[in-house]
């Protein structure tokens, strides 16, 4: 249920090494990607969808995330949201993944806040985010 985020990522910012992550049941919570840009400006992604304004994030990816974040990694949690003629990518720094968790869209502050599909997001902008500083 990542709203296709992980190929639509991948495909719009070929520069990248993107790694598909599937972990089950050996190391619980790991994002849904890695990535690694010229440079070695590396992090993860956990991608998710909603309908609404609620973001369903598991526990373990809540505590995975919250420590990464903690040792200086950076992760960054993009959502989907989509709807009858909504088509949003949000981007949040994993530092607020409980309170998006909680709160929901509406309670966290993104980084960005990009509508009008896929084909309208700025995936400059985006891919400055992602080689910045520890989120």
């Amino acid at each position: 249920m990542d709203g296709n985020l992980r190929k639509i990522f991948s495909k719009a910012m070929p520069a990248a090494q993107w790694t598909p992550i599937e972990t089950g049941t050996t190391a619980q919570g790991v994002p849904d990607s890695e990535y690694c840009f010229p440079g070695g400006k590396q992090g993860h992604i956990e991608h998710k969808r909603t309908l609404g304004w609620q973001v369903e994030i598991r526990p373990e990816q809540i505590g995975w995330i919250k420590r990464r974040v903690r040792l200086g990694g950076r992760v960054f949690v993009a959502v989907r949201q989509l709807g009858a003629k909504r088509d949003v990518l949000w981007l949040f720094h994993g530092k607020d993944v409980s309170e998006l968790s909680k709160g929901g869209l509406r309670k966290v502050n993104p980084i960005l806040e990009m509508p009008g599909g896929p084909d309208r997001w700025d995936w400059g902008t985006v891919r400055i985010v992602l080689e910045g500083s520890a989120a």
